[in-house]
């Protein structure tokens, strides 16, 4: 669901996601505004990005990778 909502952003605006997508490559102990778990307990990042994006994220220190399980556009 969010290659969908990414890819059908105009370009600029896929360009404000991925500069925020490499700052959190750049720091992924980058806390987001509110803190959430999913279904199977699996702590949750929900940040509000440029007051436009809502983006869900979580990070897998074990396996040095960063998940973005949502995104909304508000």
């Amino acid at each position: 669901m969010c290659c969908e909502v990414f890819s059908a952003l105009p370009r600029r605006e896929r360009e404000l996601l991925l500069d925020i997508f490499g700052r959190l490559v750049d720091n992924p102990f980058t806390r987001g505004d509110h803190h959430d778990t999913d279904q199977r307990g699996v702590p949750l990042e929900v940040m509000l990005a440029h007051d436009q994006f809502l983006i869900t994220w979580h990070v897998d220190h074990a396996v040095r990778e960063i998940r973005i399980v949502g995104l909304e556009v508000i």
